[in-house]
């Protein structure tokens, strides 16, 4: 069998020190995206060892990071001087952050969801961010749009009641199958993909499409993956492989 990491070498970023759990494909488009947006203030909601976050920090005047880790702040907050690290649960604290953006008159421009990978955390996380209205382009990329509870969660989201959203594509990078065990992904595991969305400080006058450009893909390999098991079974399976691996 010919074994091929998604992830290594990306050709561009191997020199950057943290861990970064993005695709190859990921790494080009997210940095671009970043630079696109080149935000004067963004949010990352998953910090974990920092990997996005370096290309966060190096294209923002100033990233409000959330994490539950509450070694977070003690193990990156040397690496970024324009980094204010907050701990706790995205659903409390992301409304307090964005109302404390707003009253401040900050420019937020970029958000990355990578937090809870729960369906219902997912949704909330994006509902949340839907209650802002936004001063300027706002570019909203969520991690992992391949992994089935994330891309549920996604789907679900309030898209259509937030007036000032004017584009969704949650295919906007295709993620990846695992046959084998990877860093922290299981065997037969659907994750990594980016979706996109763009909030502008007008309201749209067009109907909103929820584009899924490779749902095609995500319907044949899902009967394939362990995440077509039955909810206990996939549970029971995902916990002896966490085990193993530790």
């Amino acid at each position: 069998m010919i074994k091929s990491n998604p992830n290594e070498p990306t050709f561009l970023f191997d020199d950057l020190p943290l861990h970064w759990q993005m695709t190859r494909c990921e790494k080009y488009a997210f940095a671009s995206l970043v630079e696109i947006a080149h935000p004067d203030v963004a949010i990352e909601i998953g910090t974990y060892k920092g990997g996005s976050l370096q290309i966060i920090s190096k294209n923002s005047k100033k990233v409000y990071s959330i994490d539950t880790e509450v070694n977070c702040r003690e193990n990156l907050s040397e690496h970024f001087d324009n980094v204010e690290f907050l701990t706790g649960d995205s659903k409390q604290l992301l409304p307090a952050l964005l109302k404390r953006i707003s009253n401040e008159n900050e420019s937020l421009g970029f958000i990355l969801i990578d937090g809870d990978h729960s369906t219902e955390g997912v949704r909330s996380d994006i509902n949340g961010v839907l209650q802002y209205k936004p001063v300027r382009p706002l570019y909203i990329v969520f991690h992992d749009s391949f992994h089935p509870p994330c891309r549920e969660g996604i789907l679900a989201a309030d898209w259509q009641l937030c007036p000032y959203v004017h584009f969704v594509e949650v295919d906007f990078v295709p993620g990846v199958y695992h046959y084998e065990a990877f860093d922290t992904a299981p065997p037969r595991s659907m994750f990594a993909g980016l979706s996109v969305a763009l909030m502008l400080p007008e309201k749209r006058n067009h109907e909103l499409i929820i584009y899924q450009s490779q749902k095609g893909l995500f319907d044949t390999v899902l009967p394939h993956s362990i995440h077509s098991l039955p909810r206990k079974s996939f549970l029971s399976r995902f916990l002896n492989w966490s085990r193993i691996r530790r």
